[in-house]
């Protein structure tokens, strides 16, 4: 297993009225489907603490969304690409009925670095532009 993950979260921080909503969407999905590897996506409701602020009218960091592992090069990478696609279609959807945006992006589990990736801001996202973004980020992670 990679020490990179796939995230997909809500894009921004003003999710009081709207966490819990997304979080059983999220965790009906995610129950939804059989994923590449089993049990390689689940449920993220992380909420952070003032520190993430950089001016006192800020509101604190907020990941609502999805985790999904990156498996190593070689390992059903093309069914991984389908549960991308799939999530990407999930999160179009999730625009449409919640009118948020949402970012794909990737992280590295060990360091906490992540870099978004894709943003997500209509019914029908780009599929032949996210898969390639996601696949040139991941190059140097599996050579």
């Amino acid at each position: 297993m990679s020490s990179y993950t796939l995230y997909a979260y809500v894009d921004g921080a003003d999710l009081e009225d709207i966490a819990v909503d997304l979080e059983t969407r999220f965790t009906a999905f995610i129950n939804s489907r059989h994923w590449w590897g089993g049990d390689a996506a689940w449920v993220v409701n992380q909420r952070y603490g003032r520190e993430t602020c950089t001016r006192s009218e800020d509101l604190p960091l907020w990941d609502v969304g999805l985790n999904l592992s990156i498996p190593s090069p070689g390992a059903e990478v093309p069914v991984w690409f389908g549960d991308v696609e799939a999530v990407a279609r999930f999160l179009g959807m999730l625009h449409r009925d919640c009118g948020r945006d949402f970012v794909i992006g990737i992280a590295n589990v060990e360091t906490g670095i992540a870099d978004d990736l894709f943003h997500v801001t209509t019914l029908q996202p780009d599929m032949v532009r996210l898969l390639a973004i996601v696949g040139a980020a991941l190059r140097p992670l599996w050579a």
